[in-house]
């Protein structure tokens, strides 16, 4: 007999493997399987069971600022395997160049301004990829002077997934 646990949850059978039909990532941790029979000890092992899915957009954060101020946007998503992040303002992906630093750990990206001109109020775009889709918002960036307009904080957002 095999008896396999996955946070509190206890799965029993008498195959050597499980089968899990219709995993959700929710199901993804560490499963522990103990075979016992009346021969012998039981046998314990340990699998670690990942479930990869597409990125979410968890959070995106419009912001305010005054020119001359230095001021930052973020967007974190939910993935596995962990998303990349890129950043565009209208159709232009941005780099970093011209006062303007993308950094990205793990699941969150940044997108700073270093001193914010009139140049620099808009819309901008996080998308976040991995290798089983893609994700966008939109976030804004405004003048502090003009934030009585009740900008929202994210726009909209967009899912693909690839097949």
């Amino acid at each position: 007999m095999c008896l396999c646990l996955l946070t509190g949850r206890e799965f029993e059978g008498e195959e050597e493997f499980l089968e899990i039909l219709g995993i959700t990532r929710e199901q993804s941790g560490k499963y522990e399987c103990k075979a016992a029979n009346e021969v012998s000890t039981a046998d314990v092992k340990q699998v670690r069971v990942t479930v990869n899915y597409p990125p979410t957009i968890t959070e995106s954060k419009s912001n305010e600022s005054a020119t001359g101020r230095p001021v930052s946007l973020k967007c974190a998503a939910s993935a596995v395997p962990t998303p990349d992040f890129e950043w565009y303002r209208d159709d232009t992906r941005i780099n970093n160049a011209n006062g303007l630093e993308i950094r990205s750990t793990g699941s969150q990206s940044f997108l700073t301004v270093a001193n914010v001109t009139e140049e620099h109020y808009g819309n901008y775009t996080c998308v976040a990829t991995n290798k089983l889709g893609i994700t966008n918002a939109s976030l804004f960036l405004y003048s502090k002077y003009e934030s009585e307009k009740k900008i929202p904080s994210s726009v909209s957002q967009s899912t693909s997934y690839l097949q």
